[in-house]
This record gives C-alpha cells, structure tokens and sequence, in this order.
C-alpha cells in the first residue's frame, strides 16, 4: 500500500466512537438476544455489540460475509479487521456507511 492508498483508506474518514456506539446501541436493543447473533459473536471474539451491527446490516448471510474479502474493506476480511485497533475502524465506518 503506497502512502496515497493509505490515505485514502476507509479509517481515514472514520465517523468516531460516538458515532459507532449510537449504531451499536441500536443494534444491542433489537438483536442482543437472537441466537445467531451469541453465535455471530463467539466467532467475534466476543464483542456482542459488533455482532448486533454485523446482523442488523448484513442479515441472515453474517458468517459468509465475514469470510469475503470485500472491495470496501481493501481486498481483505471482515473477520481480519477484528482486534486490530486500525482496522476495526475501517470495518465500522463500512457498516455505518450501509443503506
């Protein structure tokens, strides 16, 4: 990735925390007891809030897009911006950029 590339990348124009935890709250208030979100979140590394997002987003076909590598995400995995501090930027400013 050439520094032009990176300053274009998605976590570049992240919308903020504050931003993220108003999706997330939402989310959390619709989803947090259906059982493919728990499921949806172990393989998250237990972040039930994403989890909620994810299913509220993408719907019914949550795991196979976490497999995908997607154009908006750079050519890499949902799954693979998990747990890095960076990444995981790019991963929520994506889900909050949905229709």
């Amino acid at each position: 990735m050439t520094q032009n590339d990176h300053m274009l990348a998605l976590e570049n124009h992240y919308s903020g925390d504050e931003s993220w935890a108003a999706l997330e709250e939402l989310g959390l208030r619709k989803h947090r007891e259906v059982p493919t979100v728990l499921s949806l979140s172990r393989v998250l590394y237990e972040d039930l809030g994403l989890a909620c997002v994810i299913y509220e987003v993408i719907g019914s076909g949550a795991f196979a897009w976490l497999d995908h590598k997607l154009p908006v995400l750079d050519h890499i995995r949902p799954l693979d911006c998990v747990g890095d501090p960076i990444l995981i930027k790019r991963l929520r400013e994506a889900l909050m950029r949905f229709p």
